[in-house]
């Protein structure tokens, strides 16, 4: 069985099975809308400096778990930390832990869940639970190239509970 493990064939599997084996968080997202409640429904886009901003870089790895850094602007204070995530068996949702240290240091969990799709490069947008937005129902992100420029603004979309 040793001989064969060896063999260049039975590594290209490897490989192959690992390709498939991708998680469709991997790659980097950045905040597109902030959901809120509020007493009437409205859409306005606010400055990045204004609310708090977050773009997250995820990488999957064997065994199912998934690194990655959080990058976050607290009104404008800028923020690093490293994300582990792993996912909800049979449930298609993830769950994403960090640690903050705006307003106040503390360890997060959240839900996320991929939805929409662009062909074989997976889900374009993540939807995620409320802890890492102080004052949200949820966000949304979007993915985006590693390079991408930070945007000026954020669309906030208010909704009647």
């Amino acid at each position: 069985m040793l001989r064969y493990a060896r063999s260049p064939a039975f590594l290209s599997y490897g490989f192959l099975f690992y390709a498939f084996q991708q998680s469709p968080l991997d790659g980097t997202w950045e905040l597109a809308r902030i959901f809120r409640s509020g007493p009437a429904p409205a859409t306005r886009v606010v400055a990045i400096d204004s609310t708090v901003y977050v773009r997250v870089s995820l990488e999957s790895h064997p065994g199912d778990w998934i690194s990655g850094t959080l990058y976050r602007r607290y009104f404008g204070e800028p923020e690093r930390s490293k994300v582990e995530a792993g996912p909800l068996r049979g449930t298609g949702r993830f769950i994403i832990g960090a640690e903050l240290d705006h307003p106040t240091w503390q360890r997060v969990r959240t839900v996320a869940w991929a939805v929409g799709g662009r062909g074989g490069r997976g889900a374009d947008t993540l939807r995620l639970g409320t802890p890492l937005v102080p004052g949200a129902d949820s966000i949304e992100l979007k993915r985006v190239r590693p390079d991408a420029r930070y945007p000026a603004t954020v669309v906030e979309v208010v909704t009647v509970p």
